[in-house]
């Protein structure tokens, strides 16, 4: 014991002399956590919609009113016929193109919603998407408050008139916020990215000065020589985990509704992880560089297929089936639960199970191939 303490020691007073670790610790993570948090959003915002209005009454002008109002649209301007629009959409000037037929509103009041048209961008399917379903929402709502009013205007209406009013309610995410979806992703990333990358660039380093052979011929085993080197990670993972939950929380205004120590245990299992393919990266590899490569090869793949960006249950079923061998998609998903839901332990079990099992594979497979390269 007293032989890793003093590994230990030796490896935090490596870190403190390198400026350049030190700045991979400190500051690259908050400014990553920052930009990420503002940038690494699926909000939408300023579709640019360009109409054109044959109707030309007060009702028109009130739906034409309601996209620029509602915050996801910004005006490219009225075109003067369904040319014009057209070219603008064929430009790239506009998203999406609204026309507004004559006798709308007499229309409205008859049911005829669908004369209403919409022409898309299709190009960015996300986009475009969403896009169409705010679209179309807003049109319903007009529809709905021009059906109202002409309803009190005309009782005698009421009964030509179906109304259905739909009552939704948002659970865990009421605002329909994209950061509080993300910045937990986020946290988990930067946990991927600080660990992973400095037990590999570490170990490796040992290498380029030419040390790790003299540290092999000394009384000190491999197994002592991994835990001196990965115990430091660890403490300075669980400090940026800390530190990035608290800027979540009192920054970004994060809502945290689980446990601390079910987010502590779920860590731990994931250092399993991010630790040994550290550890496997320098076994397969001569200088820092090269390592710090090898762990962001794969670690990419790993936030590519964790539904980090998009579901994964929107991926093919091929690599949906592959996702649960991913161990960031896992830990992902304990992160957003535990912050979001507030999950307990019984409804994470299977999450739990496969990164004990991943995290046991990983750090296994690179123990004994970092013992096989010294012996």
């Amino acid at each position: 014991m007293k032989t890793i303490i003093t590994i230990v020691r030796k490896e935090f007073q490596q870190i403190l002399r390198d400026k350049g670790m030190l700045r991979m610790i400190v500051a690259v993570p908050i400014i990553q956590l920052f930009i990420f948090a503002y940038a690494v959003t699926t909000d939408l915002k300023n579709v640019k919609l360009a109409y054109v209005d044959h109707d030309r009454t007060s009702e028109s002008r009130q739906l034409v009113d309601a996209f620029f109002t509602s915050g996801y649209f910004t005006s490219v301007g009225m075109a003067e016929n369904q040319t014009k629009l057209m070219s603008w959409l064929m430009e790239g000037k506009a998203d999406i193109t609204l026309n507004i037929p004559i006798g709308y509103a007499e229309g409205i009041v008859r049911g005829n919603v669908s004369d209403v048209g919409l022409i898309v961008d299709g190009q960015n399917s996300s986009l475009s998407g969403r896009g169409r379903g705010y679209a179309e929402a807003i049109i319903r709502t007009e529809a709905a408050k021009l059906m109202e009013n002409k309803r009190l205007e005309h009782p005698e209406l009421e009964t030509k008139m179906h109304r259905i009013v739909p009552v939704t309610r948002y659970y865990y995410n009421p605002e329909l916020e994209s950061k509080k979806y993300m910045v937990p992703a986020i946290v988990v990333l930067l946990i991927s990215i600080i660990s992973g990358m400095l037990t590999g660039m570490a170990v490796v380093k040992e290498k380029e000065v030419g040390t790790l052979e003299q540290l092999m011929v000394t009384p000190i085993t491999p197994m002592q020589f991994i835990a001196g080197k990965t115990i430091p990670f660890i403490f300075i993972a669980f400090f940026e985990l800390a530190f990035a939950s608290l800027i979540a929380i009192f920054f970004f205004k994060i809502p945290f509704e689980g446990s601390v120590l079910l987010m502590i245990a779920a860590a731990i299992l994931y250092l399993q992880v991010t630790l040994g393919a550290g550890l496997l990266a320098s076994t397969v590899s001569q200088i820092q560089q090269q390592a710090m490569f090898t762990v962001w090869f794969f670690l990419l793949f790993g936030i590519l297929m964790s539904g980090f960006f998009y579901p994964v249950e929107n991926m093919p079923k091929w690599i949906y089936m592959l996702t649960y061998l991913n161990p960031v998609r896992h830990f992902m998903e304990i992160m957003r639960g535990i912050f979001l839901k507030g999950v307990t332990f019984s409804d994470i079990i299977p999450q739990f199970a496969l990164l004990f099992g991943l995290g046991t594979l990983i750090f296994g497979t690179a123990v004994i191939k970092f013992r096989k390269m010294n012996d």
